[in-house]
């Protein structure tokens, strides 16, 4: 490994002079770096080496966490009303906050109005939770309109 990299030294300094040695040792430590840290770090994100479980990409982390969300929702009414609507209700008031002006707590009329009719009940902070765990969760398609309507915001 030592030799190929100085004769590939050589020829880059016998082709191109001192700026040919330049680019081939700037792209040899490029290349260490790289090798150094997928060995530190183990197999790139996405790919997991045989044996081994997959790991989360980080940068995939909060969509992991948001699409487990709302799956709680739909299990039942109850994880609905701790898990999915805190969430989603904590986007809404970002939204309406950012967007339009709007504060969720102080003005949740504006907030409705903005929202839906139809959306409110599901997102309503003023809503009490449901305590049965019987209680069948939101559906597919009332999760898709609640996530179309924030879109729209």
């Amino acid at each position: 490994m030592v030799l190929t990299g100085a004769l590939v030294g050589a020829a880059a300094y016998a082709v191109a002079g001192s700026s040919g040695l330049l680019v081939v040792t700037v792209l040899a430590g490029a290349l260490a770096l790289l090798l150094a840290h997928e060995w530190l770090t183990g197999a790139p994100a996405g790919r997991a080496r045989p044996g081994q479980v997959g790991r989360v990409n980080a940068a995939f982390s909060s969509y992991w966490r948001i699409e487990s969300a709302l799956d709680e929702g739909r299990l039942s009414r109850l994880r609905f009303d701790r898990v999915t609507a805190p969430m989603l209700t904590r986007l809404l008031a970002a939204l309406l906050a950012d967007r339009q002006r709007v504060d969720l707590v102080k003005d949740p009329d504006a907030a409705r109005k903005a929202i839906g009719d139809d959306v409110w009940p599901m997102l309503d902070p003023g809503r009490p939770p449901v305590t049965d765990s019987a209680v069948p969760g939101v559906t597919v398609a009332a999760l898709t309109t609640i996530v179309d309507r924030l879109e729209e915001l």
